[in-house]
C-alpha cells in the first residue's frame, strides 16, 4: 500500500488528478501493483475523508499536547509518536491532519507502522490538503519515497 501511495504522490499533481477510481485501479494494475495493495491504497484515500471524533474546528484551535490512548500507544511505536510530535510542533502538520495520519496508521497491519510509512502518510495528507511545509521537513519526508534526502 505504502508504494502505492508513493506512486501516486510521485506521479500526480494533486488528488484532483486522479481518473475515475476504477481507470486509477486498472492504471494502478499495469503499473504492477497487486490488487491487495491497490485496495488497501485507495481505502486509504477515502480515509483521507474519515471525521475526527473531535470536531475539526476544536481540532484547529487545538494548542494541547495529544495524549494517545491504550490502544495507539500499543500499536504506534515511540518514534512514529515522536515523529507525528515534530511535525506538529513544527508547523508541519496542524492537529486535524495529524488526526488524518493516525487514523491511516491504526489501520496498517502492526508490522507497517513504521516511521517511513507515517512519513510516507504525512505527504499524502499534506499532499491531498495541498499543505506548504518548511523545506527541511519536506526534504525529509520525502527521502522516505526515495530512500535518500532530495537536497544536500
Amino acid at each position: 500500500m505504502i508504494d502505492v501511495i508513493a506512486f501516486l504522490i510521485e506521479h500526480f499533481q494533486d488528488v484532483d488528478a486522479f481518473p475515475p477510481r476504477h481507470d486509477l485501479g486498472v492504471l494502478l494494475e499495469e503499473v504492477g501493483f497487486d490488487d491487495e495493495e491497490i485496495g488497501d491504497a485507495l481505502s486509504c484515500l477515502d480515509g483521507l475523508r474519515f471525521e475526527p471524533l473531535i470536531p475539526a474546528e476544536a481540532l484547529r484551535a487545538s494548542t494541547g499536547t495529544r495524549i494517545y490512548n491504550a490502544e495507539e500507544l500499543d500499536l504506534l511505536p515511540l518514534p512514529v509518536r515522536a515523529l507525528m510530535h515534530f511535525l506538529e510542533q513544527n508547523g508541519a502538520l496542524n492537529p486535524e491532519q495529524r488526526e488524518f495520519v493516525l487514523n491511516a496508521l491504526m489501520n496498517l497491519p502492526y508490522d507497517d507502522i513504521t516511521v517511513d510509512h507515517a512519513k510516507v502518510l504525512t505527504l499524502l495528507v499534506l499532499w491531498a490538503h495541498r499543505s506548504e511545509l518548511p523545506v527541511l521537513i519536506g526534504d525529509e519526508l520525502m527521502a522516505a519515497l526515495n530512500g535518500e534526502a532530495v537536497m544536500q
